[in-house]
């Protein structure tokens, strides 16, 4: 017997007013999601992957449609509730990581903002997000303009990760990096995928 979906979508739909009239941006979009699946949506520039992402993450509500995540509508979760359940990583890992904070302190705010475990605890959290997302630990104390695309990148998926959520949406997460380091990073998600069943 299959498990329950994570995320089960059913008619979703979002319109936006343009001009005198409205635009509808997705349109009566189904699927859903089981723990350990993966699931691509494939579409030219500007046809509302990035809308339907958002939609997902409940930063901005349907038109029409249901979200549920694991059974629950999220429209019945606090933003909070969702974001410990769903996690995004976007597509360009500048301009998403705050150049202000440190790697260590960008890994550990989700922790913070949440009170997910005791703050004593974090370092070791961090640390162990750092080792799983194959960040050497020396670079806790670096900034992002100190790091590569890559492992930029990394650092958004320690980010998003450190806790442990049901669901990870990414929006083009390799788009932005070079030819050669797409691959390890679609290879490092995949490894995170089934290690962590997400």
């Amino acid at each position: 017997m299959q498990p329950p979906p994570v995320m089960n979508v059913s008619g979703l739909s979002v319109s936006y007013r343009q001009g005198n009239g409205w635009r509808r941006v997705v349109d009566d979009v189904s699927f859903s999601v089981r723990r350990g699946e993966v699931l691509g949506l494939v579409g030219e520039s500007g046809c509302g992957k990035s809308t339907l992402a958002r939609m997902l993450l409940g930063l901005l509500p349907p038109s029409s449609g249901d979200i549920l995540i694991s059974g629950q509508a999220i429209t019945g979760l606090d933003r909070r509730a969702t974001a410990r359940r769903i996690q995004p990583i976007f597509q360009d890992p500048y301009s998403s990581l705050n150049p202000r904070k440190t790697i260590g302190d960008i890994i550990q705010l989700p922790l913070k903002v949440h009170r997910v475990g005791a703050p004593a605890d974090w370092p070791a959290k961090v640390r162990e997000m750092m080792d799983m997302v194959g960040l050497p630990h020396r670079y806790a104390g670096n900034y992002p303009s100190q790091l590569s695309g890559g492992q930029r990148q990394r650092v958004a998926i320690a980010r998003a990760l450190v806790m442990r959520p049901e669901l990870v949406i990414c929006d083009e997460p390799t788009s932005a990096l070079d030819v050669s380091v797409q691959a390890q990073i679609l290879n490092l998600l995949l490894d995170l995928q089934r290690e962590l069943g997400l």
